[in-house]
């Protein structure tokens, strides 16, 4: 449960490096390509995030849905991460003022399904942004670019590590390899 505004900022923050790591990679000549026809573009992904990040705060602040018109700051690269990074200041903005206790009160949803609390529309809006990013490293992957590291363990990194720690063990306690 997300329980301080102020902290969910210094942690949104974080995500949003990450974020901004992925959107660096994204080579010049390729900020309007695209998957295939009707798939967003880089530039109206990161604009969309920022969109996403302003209606869920207008939602938290005002209970008003509202989705900013996003794809005109798409036309061109500059235009688009300006977007990006005025809306989401601007999202977070909206927040900022809010009491704690706002987190724990129910907010209605745009579709008039039941009340959610607060803190959920929070976590809604980081879990938009991450799965923006992820799309976004898989036009990365399509384009054949090179995937900035997220600073994060990786699978294969504990594995080696693993591999070398039982090595040592079995080769300190002679102990003989499973199978052997």
């Amino acid at each position: 449960m997300i329980s301080d505004i102020e902290e969910f900022i210094k942690s949104f923050h974080g995500q949003r490096r990450r974020t901004q790591w992925v959107v660096d990679a994204v080579p010049l000549e390729k900020t309007h390509w695209r998957p295939w026809p009707g798939e967003l573009s880089p530039a109206e992904i990161i604009c969309r995030i920022a969109a996403g990040h302003l209606m869920y705060a207008g939602a938290i602040a005002f209970n008003i849905w509202e989705v900013d018109d996003y794809e005109s700051a798409a036309t061109n690269w500059d235009d688009a991460l300006s977007y990006f990074h005025f809306k989401t200041e601007a999202a977070l903005d909206l927040l900022r003022p809010l009491p704690n206790s706002i987190l724990k009160e129910k907010c209605r949803r745009p579709d008039d399904n039941l009340p959610t609390t607060t803190w959920r529309f929070l976590l809604a809006m980081l879990e938009h942004e991450i799965h923006h990013r992820s799309q976004l490293n898989t036009y990365l992957m399509l384009m054949n670019a090179r995937q900035p590291n997220m600073g994060g363990i990786t699978i294969e990194t504990v594995r080696e590590i693993a591999r070398k720690a039982r090595a040592s063990f079995n080769e300190e306690a002679d102990v003989p390899h499973a199978g052997e």
